[in-house]
């Protein structure tokens, strides 16, 4: 069986690299030079593209900056934050969205670390467990 598959790739080594006809070879260099130049071309092409993207996409920015800039500096807004003199005296309470909430006792921070170190000492076994069997088996070996 290996013999004739050494034969088949023998055979067609030398059947494929027997030709010295090369396509590319036989257009004097007119065909790379036209693939090249369209190559040039779709990077060109695309690199303009991204560019003019990137610059109407600063130019959006700029002009939408400026539009909030132009609304915050108004004489109205001016007016509104005068009549907010207050607003320093404002106080915030933190709010906890599950309030006291417990299962059996326990937060969501204690039941947390409970999985994490259940599964901690799960992994060791596991690794214990499959280190003496590896031991067993050679053993047995001997």
């Amino acid at each position: 069986m290996y013999r004739k598959l050494f034969a088949i790739i023998t055979i067609l080594s030398i059947t494929m690299f027997s030709f010295s006809v090369v396509l590319a070879a036989d257009d004097n260099g007119g065909m790379l030079q036209d693939a090249a130049n369209d190559v040039r071309n779709v990077v060109g092409g695309a690199e303009n593209a991204v560019e003019d993207g990137a610059k109407d996409i600063a130019n959006t920015s700029r002009n939408a900056t400026g539009d909030m800039e132009n609304t915050m500096n108004s004489d109205s807004n001016r007016n509104m934050n005068n009549d907010n003199g207050n607003a320093n005296s404002y106080t915030a309470t933190r709010t906890d969205a599950n309030g006291s909430a417990t299962f059996m006792g326990m937060n969501s921070t204690a039941w947390t670390w409970l999985i994490i170190g259940i599964a901690g000492i799960a992994i060791v076994a596991l690794v214990w467990y499959y280190g003496t069997q590896v031991n067993n088996s050679n053993d047995n070996r001997e």
